[in-house]
């Protein structure tokens, strides 16, 4: 990562560090804030050692992809709201700066032609007695990648044979876009919600201990997910959720 081009290609100041290589962006990003960073600012890294997904889980990520964690004022936003955001500004991106076409599985994946290309981990940050920063990381695999077993029926890249994709010109437009949406939520929702393939669709998921399905209606204006099920409608803050495909796999 070039951190003067990065600078350049960006429409406003945010502080940076880069890295090669690190264990996580957001370990980096949380370790700032305690230490005092400034507001906006960002880490950036080619590739991950621990990488870590929602639930606690580790997040693969190979060399030459892409992996930022943006350090943002936290000011009762409900993570929610955070996650969908930048599901929009990866998504548009993207569209812009490689002509790809992404997907959103609510409510943290993306997807290009079926298989997730990215994830996002939104984390608050304390200081002090006060929950005042939130962290948004984000994992996009750019390069080409040999995918460990457990996840390479799932996993796909952005990554084309002879096609460079312009890394520092990409993580400043999902920085801008994250940046000039926050002042604006919930005013995102409708996008996503237009690119969500969630919606309309039958769901499983695990709710209470028990698993369920349901039809996913609607995504709220917090980003929870309003799924009817024969019980009543649920409204998911968080957690898995698998979207019935067209031969009846969930995925």
């Amino acid at each position: 990562m070039n951190q003067k081009r990065l600078l350049s290609c960006m429409k406003q100041p945010v502080a940076l560090r880069c890295f090669d290589e690190i264990d996580s962006t957001n370990r980096e990003a949380k370790d700032w804030v305690r230490a005092g960073s400034p507001l906006p600012a960002a880490v950036l890294a080619d590739g991950q050692t621990a990488g870590r997904g929602r639930r606690g889980r580790s997040f693969f990520s190979p060399q030459g992809g892409l992996y930022l964690s943006l350090i943002v004022a936290s000011d009762g936003d409900a993570p929610g709201q955070l996650t969908t955001l930048a599901a929009v500004a990866v998504r548009r991106a993207v569209l812009q700066v490689c002509g790809i076409p992404l997907s959103i599985k609510w409510v943290n994946d993306l997807l290009h032609e079926g298989r997730k290309v990215a994830g996002i981990l939104v984390e608050g940050v304390m200081v002090g007695d006060v929950l005042s920063r939130a962290v948004i990381g984000i994992g996009l695999n750019l390069g080409p990648a040999d995918f460990p077993e457990n996840i390479a029926g799932a996993a796909g890249t952005l990554y084309r044979p002879g096609q460079r994709v312009d890394r520092e010109r990409l993580a400043a437009a999902i920085m801008d876009g994250l940046l000039e949406g926050l002042p604006c939520m919930p005013a995102h929702i409708q996008e996503y919600s237009r690119h969500c393939i969630t919606l309309g669709r039958t769901v499983r998921f695990d709710h209470h201990g028990r698993t369920m399905t349901g039809q996913a209606r609607e995504v709220l204006q917090d980003g929870s997910l309003s799924v009817d099920t024969p019980e009543g409608p649920l409204r998911l803050m968080a957690g898995e959720v698998s979207v019935r495909g067209a031969d009846g796999r969930y995925f």
